[in-house]
């Protein structure tokens, strides 16, 4: 399981919401993730990133008024009647949301809507994702073929106004992002194809006055982000019990944290292994002693920054 900071960074929800660390990533996505906040005063009241499976590729918040790239060879690949129906679909989100937001807001204590739209590829086949989550109250998602969209949870009580929606354009839409998509992959190829090998690095915790001792085990910088990271324990693997962060670095990789809290001092009982495409072969490390392991030697600044972005 994945843990995050709350809704201090969209990007950070946003990768909460893709696969887990452990997935090897079997098919392509072209997603939005947005957030709707209201009384939020450090976020914009709507805000977007775009992801072309792992790696941004644009970014919207109702501050700029525009869609911003974030990958030349997207800004240039696309034209700009692509980007002026970018923001045509943005604007008219960010309006559906606001209405949903604002009258349940005093009713549930709801300060923000999380959002998904976009569609995935797995050989020949596409769908077509829309959904929105209202934390602890319920989830709204729309079935784009069937040009219908239902509520769960408390949500439910909106089901007639949902009803009432307009997605006759929602076959179109997703056409659309399917060929978005694929245009999309053929201009990335390169950067989605990159590897960059991570190095690891274990050490051991003082007890706070809510944990016991507990074992860290970083690793960074990575990329693509599907990776096989885990917790031995006499050899044997840890299913369950301990802590697993992955947060973005600043230059287009990743890092990730796992800590698990002793139950006995004998460290050598302890392993983090880790697998990724970029390696040829598996890394373990042992009991937090020793130089880090792996490729490169950014590990200490790219942890530093990485627990300072995530305090953020």
């Amino acid at each position: 399981m994945e843990s995050w900071n709350g809704p201090a960074s969209l990007l950070f929800t946003v990768l909460s919401l893709c696969s887990g660390p452990g997935s090897q990533a079997v098919s392509h996505s072209w997603m939005y993730f947005y957030l709707q906040s209201i009384s939020i005063s450090e976020l914009p009241d709507f805000s977007k990133v775009g992801m072309l499976d792992d790696l941004q590729i644009d970014y919207y918040d109702s501050t700029l008024e525009e869609v911003e790239s974030r990958q030349q060879w997207i800004a240039d690949g696309f034209s700009a009647e692509y980007w002026k129906q970018q923001k045509e679909i943005t604007d008219n989100l960010h309006q559906h949301l606001s209405m949903l937001l604002i009258p349940i807001h005093p009713l549930f204590d709801i300060s923000y809507i999380q959002g998904i739209w976009g569609c995935t590829q797995s050989g020949n086949m596409f769908n077509a994702i829309l959904k929105f989550n209202v934390p602890d109250i319920g989830e709204i998602g729309c079935d784009i073929a069937k040009e219908k969209c239902t509520g769960t949870g408390f949500l439910a009580m909106f089901n007639n106004h949902l009803n009432q929606l307009n997605l006759t354009d929602g076959p179109e839409l997703r056409s659309s992002c399917g060929q978005d998509l694929q245009r999309a992959l053929q201009l990335g190829e390169q950067a989605l194809e990159r590897q960059v090998a991570p190095e690891v690095r274990v050490l051991k915790m003082k007890p706070t006055a809510t944990e016991g001792q507990s074992l860290r085990c970083i690793i960074t910088p990575f990329y693509p982000r599907a990776i096989n990271a885990t917790w031995l324990k006499n050899r044997q693997v840890v299913s369950q019990g301990y802590k697993v962060t992955v947060l973005p670095n600043y230059n287009e990789t990743y890092w990730m944290e796992l800590v698990i809290e002793l139950q006995s001092n004998d460290l050598e009982m302890y392993t983090c292994q880790v697998q990724h495409s970029s390696l040829s072969e598996t890394l373990i490390l042992k009991g937090g002693v020793g130089e880090p392991r792996g490729a490169g030697p950014m590990l200490g600044l790219m942890a530093v920054l990485a627990m300072v972005i995530g305090a953020v």
